[in-house]
């Protein structure tokens, strides 16, 4: 993890440490970039960077930290706009929100998403982020559920996966620029928000009762 500072100079340090090693990410892919890469990178000493990063997987994680941290206040924002009698609505606000952020954080999204990288489900620090989300998640669709826009009988849970299996595979197709493939040329953020729409929809319709 990242040391303790409020140091200006040290502050500074740490955004350019954190956007050398997302060029690096995009540059290296699957492979970790070492601490003595980014520094050369930053054009800063080694041992510089280390009074700041313990190593490369605290930077990593204070990356995605950084990254996930936004992620949550966007979401937050988003969800709290929509009626809460209209938990379906603040599900597809929730969706759109979170392929938003990939498509403002593509190398974030990649660094998170490649375990080979970081394994956020095993960080104890970063897995609560993920969490907060799955949670937020959880509350809306079991709210939906009472109120009758889902089956009574609907499995919530086993919703959840599959909702977050699309939404990966939707993200994975953005920050790899795939999207555009079956979306007739449309703006990127246009075409993802209509998949996100056409999704709750179907998903909602689906779960009603015959």
């Amino acid at each position: 993890m990242t040391s303790t500072t409020s140091l200006p100079e040290d502050s500074n340090l740490h955004e350019r440490a954190v956007s050398a090693t997302l060029q690096l990410v995009e540059e290296l892919q699957s492979r970790t970039p070492d601490l003595e890469t980014i520094a050369r990178v930053m054009g800063e000493p080694l041992d510089r960077v280390r009074e700041i990063f313990v190593d490369e997987q605290g930077l990593l994680s204070s990356v995605v930290e950084q990254a996930m941290m936004v992620l949550i206040d966007d979401c937050t924002r988003a969800v709290v706009k929509i009626d809460p009698n209209d938990p379906m609505g603040q599900c597809q606000a929730l969706i759109e929100t979170y392929l938003t952020w990939v498509m403002s954080h593509p190398s974030q999204f990649r660094l998170m998403s490649d375990q080979r990288l970081i394994d956020v489900a095993n960080d104890e620090h970063l897995r609560r982020y993920q969490a907060s989300i799955n949670e937020l998640a959880s509350k809306m669709m079991f709210r939906a559920q009472e109120q009758g826009q889902l089956h009574p009988k609907e499995n919530i849970p086993a919703l959840i996966l599959t909702s977050r299996c699309f939404v990966y595979g939707t993200a994975r197709m953005i920050v790899d620029g795939r999207l555009g493939d079956f979306s007739d040329d449309i703006d990127p953020m246009q075409a993802a928000r209509c998949i996100a729409q056409d999704y709750v929809r179907r998903v909602a319709r689906g779960s009603q009762p015959r």
